[in-house]
């Protein structure tokens, strides 16, 4: 990804957009490898997207309106949720069958048709939802949790018509 954030490089930013970190605590935030760090960082150097002084990463906030705005483009972030969905899709497929549910990926596709009024009533749950999603992040920020970048969880839900997604993927080829 050209001026967009893989994946790994998100959680990277995200783990730093808490507080700035030496190399061994944004391993423990990310979970992700020493070697892999050591690949990421710098190029997050060279991109000014961090700063690094006296041992210490930190998110460069003197720049980062000017990367900022590059990453949140619809086609960047168009990528890193392919990027998300590929990894999701892959983790479910390949997880290990003596994992409960709740401990291991988890992936729900439902097709069905829905009349009027459960259409009504399925939009109504995915008001629910959201509204419970933003509330957390609201109770997040007056009552932050100890909680590591990479034990967030990633909820993904919605609904389109299938002869949409059919289209969809006549267009992409």
């Amino acid at each position: 990804m050209k001026d967009g954030l893989l994946m790994i490089e998100r959680i990277v930013i995200e783990s730093l957009s808490k507080k700035e970190k030496n190399i061994q605590e944004i391993e423990i935030d990310t979970n992700l490898a020493h070697g892999l760090l050591l690949n990421i960082l710098p190029n997050l150097l060279m991109r000014n997207m961090i700063k690094y002084k006296n041992g210490t990463y930190s998110i460069d906030k003197e720049q980062c309106f000017s990367w900022l705005a590059e990453v949140n483009k619809k086609e960047n972030v168009k990528e890193e949720a392919k990027e998300i969905f590929t990894s999701l899709v892959n983790q479910y497929f390949k997880k290990d069958p003596l994992l409960t549910p709740q401990v291991g990926p988890q992936l729900k596709i439902q097709k069905m048709w829905l009349t009027r009024d459960e259409e009504m009533i399925l939009k109504s749950h995915m008001a629910t939802l959201e509204a419970f999603f933003n509330g957390v992040k609201e109770t997040r920020k007056y009552h932050p949790q100890r909680e590591k970048t990479c034990e967030q969880r990633v909820v993904i839900w919605g609904a389109t018509c299938y002869s949409d997604l059919v289209e969809g993927v006549l267009q992409a080829v």
